[in-house]
């Protein structure tokens, strides 16, 4: 069953809550570029390049609700699970191809 209007409004929300902390993670470490932080200069790359990775996930959710195809794989075109969705609501994998991805990407 695809995603209903208030599921929808529910996973739109968390999709602004998260997109909002990660541009706050985001923020806190860009001027720590400038020297002043713990973090190794490689490790903070790294992080600053996931966040980076992590904000554009959601932003592909937001819009991939504008266009009518959240909610189903991008992989194989199935419904994604309610359940998935909650627990990362810019998941744009079902289990069986995020699991395909995974697998994938431990053999490089």
């Amino acid at each position: 069953m695809p995603v209903n209007q208030s599921d929808l409004r529910t996973l739109r929300k968390s999709l602004e809550q998260l997109r909002g902390e990660l541009e706050r993670d985001l923020c806190s470490i860009l001027p720590a570029q400038a020297g002043g932080s713990d973090l190794v200069p490689e490790n903070r790359e790294v992080l600053v390049r996931q966040l980076e990775d992590d904000i554009a996930a959601v932003d592909a959710a937001f819009e991939r609700i504008d266009t009518g195809l959240y909610g189903y794989c991008i992989g194989c075109g199935e419904e994604i699970e309610m359940n998935q969705l909650r627990a990362d609501p810019a998941t744009s994998l079902c289990l069986s191809c995020h699991s395909r991805v995974k697998r994938r990407s431990k053999l490089i």
